[in-house]
């Protein structure tokens, strides 16, 4: 059966509702008792029904902190609002200042299921060596959630007395005392009475459950002939059955105040399909699927429901049925259906049109209504359907003319013609079009592949090549001579793989786009401690509020972050978390500046957490198409990619050590007798271990048959010596963010590409690139500043690219693929202010303004004095 009501006893479905959260401020109390103890550090920490908490920010040597923060989280009625406050420890656990709890229900009842901007005073208790204590007092703010009279008392009547809805069955029994007290109580005409506590206070919004029922017998107009209750009530019923719905059932209930028996039994229902047929449907009633309008007013009651008022002049109803009372006046059921009662004494409702069963009493205008709805889902299922058929049958989609020279299509492929003649090609497979034929496409090299290697396509029919001597792929043509041919894109490789790249990249922004967030995340941090800050808010938030639009705020500065502040925040924040100095990362070796996990982060006890926030970190980098300053080896990035690392790939890292086994497979390890085994020693932080490269490999010697699995398993030990758990901490951090399943179609360097950007500024792509205002190509300040740039060295040019923009990097496109506040925005040069203001830019818009100077020598002077002695933003 459908349960579409909640059952007896049991709490309603929870619906979940927005709550917001402020944590405005706190007065804690010291119980530690110690005379040493300074002043804390205190943050707090909110959780909701035992979910993954949410953390304020740490404020600094007080007992009085303010906090003014704001959370927004899921609640239902029934939730409980956790608070704790801490003291935050930087060299051990943080301590538990004071808890506190919030029902929110109770607050629902007490404030008539709203709350606004209610303000709360919750007293924090604590645990010390003294049992329980008072840690203090916490100010928090709720607001934003408001539930409805009647969901309100679906929860109050799951919490309270056996009271049912209309139309269930009460489980409980009721004493002979009390059935005669209520009978008797019912024989004198006596209302329901309320609770006194209430009498002197406002009236207040209808209460969640009307008074108690009285089972007295229903009142008839006066009769000679009626001598007791039970004829009385067999009379209203027999009256009242002539003007019901056929699907109405007909009750007997009998009462009197003579009975004998200990208990009062349970009223019995007598239904079945024959007699819910044989009885005629009301006059005036129209057949189930026409519509149907019934003054619900003017029609007469269902058997045994009765009609009182309270002392407040409100009606309601009481059902002598199931002895409940409701708020809303019955209607009678619908034709074709029938009440029953399950053998748990549960009452449900019988649809013999459409044989199917409910918990929830049907009425007319429900009926109706679902009616409705049904036949107009039908018609647009069947429209959407017809659409959907229509949209993916393409018959004969990859046949072309026979007189084609290129021959048939790949398989799913079709050729189209716009309506101006001009030809382009469908790719059903990614649902995506193009003007390139793909029979053409890769088809400059006619020599045959070096032996070993084979040419496959990607689902998406992007090319690319197998070697099966390594067991490697890649979208490089291995052919000789391959990059020496045809014309180059924009990274220095043949057109046709740029094209595949820049494909790649667009399905990855896609991926961004559409798992996006809404509203922003707001980051508040200061130049002075921007690390620290910065790790401790983004750790603190979930890792799915990180997907949503960054608003960057340096204390201190006015600027509005419109995306320039988020760029200058990642490029610098990458200065300091890649800086070698804090030991987290070393360069690779001594020509070689990429950046390598350090084996020796482990002084830091709490390394592990930080490579987990510059996993986040980067992620999020990418996720927002931001870059950073300083790039990894091409070994990290395979090991993000998940790809296998070989020999080749010690060379850019430790020359000395692929040298080493390079010269060990190209000679005889037995003639040399260099005695190596399957071990290798390695220093840390002045201690030496060994480490067997498989179980007992020390006891192994290297010979010429077993050199190739030596030079494998050594291989992998280089790579992951001392920084096993540095680079899973890493990866899962960045894998909250963005999962790594979303880089699988990229190579090393196109995600070295992605994530810092092009380094080389050319001159030429950037006047290409860049607009005027208020200024013309030919106005003698912008010839001035076109030939300073020009005479600036790449560092400089590189300051004056992140004075603008907020980042020394640029995307893949070069100048023409500047992004801006709502996406690509070219370099622009505004005419502005005085020849004796400093040039000003505006990095979320890429636009420098530049005052008109009379002089070159002026112009050189203020520009270098912008560039290399201004720092943070203000507002215009």
């Amino acid at each position: 059966m459908a349960n579409s009501q909640t059952q007896q006893g049991q709490a309603p479905n929870p619906a979940y509702s927005q709550l917001k959260v402020t944590v405005a401020s706190a007065k804690l109390k010291d119980n530690t008792g110690s005379w040493f103890s300074g002043k804390a550090d205190p943050y707090v920490e909110l959780s909701v029904d035992g979910q993954p908490p949410r953390k304020t920010e740490v404020i600094k040597k007080t007992w009085t902190p303010q906090w003014n923060e704001h959370f927004t989280v899921l609640v239902t009625p029934q939730s409980k609002l956790e608070f704790k406050v801490y003291n935050h420890f930087s060299v051990k656990s943080d301590v538990v200042i004071g808890k506190c709890a919030v029902d929110v229900l109770s607050l629902l009842k007490k404030h008539h299921g709203k709350l606004e901007n209610l303000s709360l005073k919750q007293e924090l208790k604590s645990e010390s060596k003294n049992g329980p204590a008072r840690g203090g007092d916490l100010h928090v703010t709720l607001d934003g959630l408001s539930i409805s009279a009647d969901i309100l008392a679906r929860y109050t009547t799951t919490n309270g007395p056996s009271s049912q809805p209309n139309g269930d069955v009460s489980h409980n029994q009721t004493r002979t005392n009390q059935s005669q007290a209520t009978a008797s109580t019912a024989a004198t005409g006596a209302r329901p009475r309320t609770n006194s506590s209430n009498a002197g206070k406002s009236r207040r919004p209808a209460p969640a459950r009307p008074p108690p029922p009285v089972p007295r017998p229903l009142p008839t107009p006066p009769s000679p002939n009626q001598s007791s209750s039970g004829g009385n009530a067999q009379s209203v019923s027999s009256s009242t059955s002539a003007g019901s719905s056929s699907g109405s059932s007909t009750t007997t209930t009998t009462t009197s105040t003579t009975t004998t028996s200990s208990t009062t039994a349970a009223p019995t229902t007598t239904s079945s399909s024959t007699t819910a047929r044989s009885a005629p449907p009301p006059a005036g009633s129209a057949r189930s699927g026409a519509p149907i309008t019934v003054d619900i007013n003017n029609q007469p009651l269902p058997p045994a429901w009765e009609m009182r008022i309270d002392p407040h002049g409100r009606p309601y109803y009481v059902d002598h049925n199931t002895r409940t009372t409701t708020w809303e006046r019955p209607q009678p059921l619908p034709p074709g259906w029938e009440r029953r009662t399950d053998p748990r004494g549960r009452v449900y409702y019988v649809d013999h049109n459409t044989r199917t069963t409910t918990w929830q009493r049907p009425t007319v205008d429900s009926v109706r209504n679902f009616e409705q709805w049904h036949q107009h889902r039908n018609q647009m299922h069947n429209a959407t359907l017809q659409q959907f058929q229509q949209r993916f049958l393409f018959p004969n989609a990859n046949q072309v003319e026979s007189s084609d020279p290129l021959g048939q299509l790949p398989g799913g492929w079709e050729k189209r013609v716009e309506p101006n003649g001009r030809v382009y090609f469908v790719n059903h497979h990614t649902r995506t079009t193009q003007w390139e034929d793909p029979r053409t496409q890769g088809a400059l090299n006619e020599e045959p592949l070096p032996e070993g290697w084979e040419m496959r396509y990607t689902n998406e029919g992007v090319r690319y090549f197998v070697d099966h001597n390594t067991r490697t792929t890649t979208f490089q043509d291995p052919r000789s001579g391959t990059g020496n041919k045809g014309p180059k894109g924009a990274f220095g490789v043949p057109i046709a793989y740029e094209r595949s790249f820049r494909w790649k990249l667009g399905q990855f922004r896609y991926l961004c786009q559409s798992n996006a967030l809404a509203s922003h995340v707001k980051l508040t941090v200061s130049r002075d401690s921007l690390f620290e800050q910065s790790f401790q808010q983004v750790m603190r938030l979930q890792p799915f509020d990180l997907r949503r639009r960054l608003y960057i705020i340096f204390k201190g500065e006015e600027g509005l972050d419109y995306g320039g502040v988020a760029r200058e925040w990642f490029f610098m924040l990458s200065q300091e978390v890649l800086n070698p100095m804090y030991c987290l990362f070393e360069y690779a070796n001594k020509s070689n500046y990429s950046l390598q996990i350090n084996a020796a982060s482990s002084v830091n006890p709490d390394h592990l957490l930080y490579f987990r926030f510059v996993g986040r970190f980067i992620a999020m980098a990418l996720f927002h198409q931001k870059f950073i300053y300083s790039g990894f080896t091409m070994p990290f990035y395979k090991r993000m990619l998940n790809k296998k690392l070989i020999v080749k790939d010690l060379e850019t890292i430790d020359p000395e050590f692929y040298n080493s086994l390079v010269w060990v497979r190209d000679n005889n390890v037995e003639e040399c007798a260099l005695d190596l085994t399957f071990s290798a020693d390695f220093e840390i932080l002045g201690k030496i271990d060994t480490f067997d490269l498989k179980p007992e490999g020390r006891d192994v010697g290297v010979t010429e048959e077993n050199k190739e699995e030596y030079i494998s398993l050594m291989t992998q030990w280089r790579f992951n010596r001392g920084i096993e758990e540095q680079t899973k901490a890493f990866l899962e951090g960045f894998n909250e963010v963005l999962p790594l399943q979303w880089l699988q179609y990229f190579d090393e360097r196109e995600l070295e590409l992605m994530l810092c950007g092009m380094q080389e500024i050319d001159m030429e792509d950037w006047q290409r690139h860049t607009i005027y205002r208020h200024y013309t190509r030919t106005s003698k300040q912008v010839v001035w500043f076109w030939q300073a740039v020009k005479e600036f060295d790449h560092e400089k040019r590189a300051r004056l690219l992140q004075f603008v923009t907020g980042t020394c990097r640029l995307p893949v496109g070069g100048f023409a693929e500047l992004m801006g506040s709502n996406g690509p925005q070219k370099f622009c040069i505004e005419k502005v202010g005085k020849d004796t203001w400093l040039p000003r830019s505006h990095t979320c818009f890429n636009r420098l303004d530049l005052p008109p100077y009379k002089s070159y020598e002026q112009l050189l002077e203020k520009i270098s004095y912008a560039i290399e002695e201004t720092e943070g933003f203000a507002q215009e």
